[in-house]
């Protein structure tokens, strides 16, 4: 494999009313990736330099976030879902491997279940089908703080309970801990609107994905970090988390990873992307055309 990076090509697609943001990396089969709530494309940053350098890496900004447009409107995962379906459309894509990460893995849900004929296989990085009471009020919380801070999605508050709530405790501790809580403002600064960030986070809350997961067809990696406290394994008698997700998705595989937290891309990057490419080796674009 080349140690040369991978040449990134940026564009923006009408989509179902809006235009998106996308920028592609690398070459060979299409992976599109699908951002959490709050971060944008960013999200990804340490993960689409390894996987571009085994396929075609889609990153964009969903309705609503960093460089795409941003309309004031209901959201849910569905209108998140039939954006993707659409950004394929555009850009003449039948078929594609899907790695979506905390609220983009709740999206990745819907949209295998819902377009099995364009999801090759589908990795749900660190999600829920349905958040318990704790989880609810993780969300909640969330957008208190939004909304009552002048800084907004881009208060300082904000950036650090969700480090705290996303990283490892052995990642906080490290060096650069304050180095990325830094970084997390300024991703919440730049990419959100408040009345964006709010919306997807009721949606989060009042979301009920368990009927999608029946539908799903496509191979499917359940991936997530032992210490999740966002979206743990259990979402409680009241939720369906990243185990039931395992449990209600025909023969699907799963990976713990140790000591990880929510952010698995972040505080175990080596890991994380060293399964997910695995995992799309494993199932080729091919094999699913077939099937």
């Amino acid at each position: 494999m080349s140690s040369v990076a991978p040449q990134a090509v940026e564009g923006t697609a009408e989509v179902n009313g809006v235009r998106l943001w996308y920028r592609i990396t690398g070459e060979g089969e299409p992976v599109a990736q699908i951002h959490g709530a709050g971060f944008g494309h960013f999200n990804f940053d340490l993960a689409t330099p390894e996987l571009a350098r085994h396929f075609r890496v889609i990153d964009y900004d969903l309705r609503g976030y960093g460089q795409s447009d941003r309309p004031v409107q209901h959201y849910d995962m569905e209108v998140w879902a039939d954006d993707l379906a659409g950004l394929l459309d555009a850009l003449e894509i039948e078929r594609a491997h899907v790695h979506g990460t905390s609220m983009g893995g709740m999206i990745a849900i819907v949209f295998a279940g819902k377009y099995p004929e364009r999801t090759a296989s589908v990795v749900i990085n660190c999600a829920a089908a349905k958040l318990g009471h704790a989880g609810r009020l993780i969300f909640r919380n969330w957008i208190d703080i939004a909304r009552l801070d002048p800084e907004g999605p881009g208060s300082r508050t904000l950036a650090e309970l969700i480090a705290w709530q996303a990283f490892s405790k052995e990642f906080l501790e490290a060096p650069d801990a304050e180095a990325a809580i830094d970084n997390t403002q300024r991703i919440l600064r730049d990419s959100n609107d408040v009345e964006v960030f709010t919306a997807a986070c009721r949606a989060m809350c009042e979301m009920d994905l368990r009927a999608w997961l029946p539908k799903i067809t496509a191979p499917t990696l359940v991936l997530g970090g032992s210490d999740d406290v966002m979206t743990p394994w259990d979402q409680g008698p009241d939720g369906a988390g990243q185990a039931a997700i395992y449990e209600g998705i025909a023969n699907a595989e799963k990976h713990v990873i140790a000591g990880s937290g929510h952010s698995t891309i972040f505080d175990n990057s080596e890991e994380h992307n060293r399964v997910v490419v695995d995992f799309f080796q494993r199932h080729p674009v091919a094999a699913a055309r077939g099937a």
